[in-house]
């Protein structure tokens, strides 16, 4: 295309890539990471957008991006508690490093960074969504492997008292930092019963127990995968997981 040259008058671009590039990793090395905690992810403004990393000795393992309403805060809350409930990882040697940063759509920061820091857990299944059930049988993802979730570790969000089986398999699908599946469509009568919690029975473990105590016998399952567990009624072994427990 024929650009007209006109004296006096000229356009300027600016090459945001290269920008990036040679500015934000040497501004996060000089930020001070902060232990991933409750009280410090809290205290980054509301609804700040921008890019993140997770540290683990002070090792860049994860370069993360939101732009969500949430900002900051719903991410690392989330990956906070994602820690928590693995094995061979602890939360107290996970840091931060967060970076609001008004316009950057136009640019993957993800990849620059990524590129320049190395990040392990990027792309290896971390913070991952519920895969369906149709991978249940498929090789777990490397993190999943690595560092498969804890179920005996206790859950802070669990009041004591009496509750419906049905509603205490809603909660922990809604609040638990991994993904928890159970039958939803058949068999609703057989979990129609309630279960008494007690301080006793405070981890995943011991919550599934009470469950499984009031199903009939020897045909439901639930089955702790590396990333995620299933509540069925079934009898079946599946290639890839850690331990079953039968009602």
């Amino acid at each position: 295309m024929f650009v007209m040259n006109v004296q006096g008058f000229d356009e300027f671009e600016l090459d945001l890539e290269l920008a990036f590039k040679r500015d934000l990793p040497p501004f996060i090395d000089g930020l001070e990471a902060a232990p991933l905690t409750f009280i410090n992810v809290s205290s980054i403004p509301a609804k700040k957008n921008g890019v993140y990393l997770l540290l683990q000795d002070d090792k860049v393992m994860y370069v993360g991006k939101t732009d969500s309403r949430g900002g900051f805060q719903n991410r690392l809350l989330r990956h906070s508690e994602h820690v928590k409930h693995r094995h061979n990882l602890d939360p107290n040697l996970m840091h931060f490093k967060a970076v609001a940063i008004p316009v950057f759509k136009n640019a993957d920061l993800e990849t620059i960074l990524i590129d320049h820091y190395g990040a392990p857990w990027n792309n290896s299944g971390f913070g991952g969504n519920d895969p369906g059930k149709e991978r249940d049988t498929q090789r777990p993802a490397v993190f999943d492997l690595n560092h498969p979730i804890d179920i005996d570790r206790d859950l802070d969000f669990i009041q004591l008292g009496l509750i419906s089986a049905q509603e205490l398999l809603r909660l922990l699908s809604a609040r638990l930092p991994y993904t928890f599946r159970y039958e939803k469509r058949k068999y609703q009568d057989e979990l129609n019963f309630n279960v008494e919690i007690t301080a006793a029975t405070s981890s995943m473990r011991e919550l599934l127990m009470l469950i499984l105590n009031g199903l009939p016998s020897s045909v439901w399952q639930t089955t702790i995968l590396y990333g995620r567990i299933i509540l069925y009624r079934e009898n079946r072994e599946y290639p890839f997981f850690q331990e079953v427990i039968r009602s």
